[in-house]
């Protein structure tokens, strides 16, 4: 099973790429507020349906909290996400979530879609 990233709007489907959904505990770095339920929900999924240009965003914020994970004084490295099979590293991961930050700040009016 893996993640399948698309941006579309009426017009146009964008295929984003896709990554192992092994690397799960990967993506509870990234936190989005759900109005409806009063709480954050983690994960790639909780991305499913939103803007590019929010979509952005929430990944800037994930971006920086890995990168403070790596550098933190409890030394925690990546590699504690990796997929416990081998079938995924967090690296792999992390660069996949670059380009879709990258991909919806290029189309910020776009939805994203996140199947699995």
């Amino acid at each position: 099973m893996g993640y399948n990233v698309f941006l579309n709007s009426s017009r146009k489907w964008i295929d984003v790429g896709n990554h192992t959904s092994n690397t799960w505990r990967f993506w509870e770095v990234i936190k989005v507020y759900n109005e409806n339920t009063d709480k954050d929900e983690t994960g790639l999924r909780a991305l499913d349906g939103m803007k590019g240009k929010d979509v952005a965003l929430i990944l800037e914020d994930a971006v920086v909290e890995v990168s403070n994970l790596m550098r933190s004084e409890d030394d925690i490295k990546l590699t504690r996400f990796d997929a416990p099979n081998g079938y995924g590293s967090a690296l792999s991961a992390f660069l996949f979530m670059v380009e879709i930050m990258i991909a919806c700040k290029n189309h910020p009016k776009k939805t994203l879609s996140v199947h699995n």
